[in-house]
């Protein structure tokens, strides 16, 4: 009678369980993955914000640097949030998922900003890059944090 019920329940649970093994490491791996990503956007944008506020010099060459790497951030970002990637320790909201065509938008700004700021980055002019700047942390960011993601508790 054991033999039987192992077989009929906990059998059939533990290769379930073990099937799922890989497909949760893997959606686990898309959310370090995406949290790695997001994290050298803010780093990019620390860096660059710093430059823009003066607490830095920051070379022309800097600033091309920084927006460039931005720039390409913002072409793999729509790449960083899988079907299934929606659990576990992350500040992505679900409405991501739910609303696709919203998310897109947002993230159709932030890659538009982007190249903005690194066209405009070739002038050396500061002004127009903090202004630039300014622009992409408010309409493509701001956006972003705003609809998409919780908010950090305190």
């Amino acid at each position: 009678m054991k033999v039987s019920l192992l077989r009929i329940f906990i059998l059939p649970f533990v290769v379930l369980v073990l099937g799922a093994g890989p497909a949760l490491a893997q959606e686990e791996g898309a959310i370090k993955y995406r949290k790695a990503v997001m994290k050298a956007v803010g780093g990019h944008m620390g860096a660059m914000a710093g430059i823009v506020k003066g607490k830095v010099k920051g070379s022309q060459k800097e600033m091309e640097a920084l927006s460039h790497a931005m720039r390409e951030l913002a072409s793999i970002t729509p790449l960083i949030f899988p079907e299934g990637s929606d659990f576990g320790e992350t500040r992505a909201l679900e409405v991501i998922w739910q609303k696709p065509k919203e998310f897109k938008k947002v993230l159709d700004a932030f890659l538009a900003e982007a190249t903005k700021l690194a066209e405009i980055s070739h002038s050396g002019d500061k002004q127009a890059f903090g202004a630039q700047f300014k622009a992409m942390g408010k309409n493509a960011c701001g956006a972003c944090h705003k609809n998409f993601r919780e908010k950090k508790k305190k």
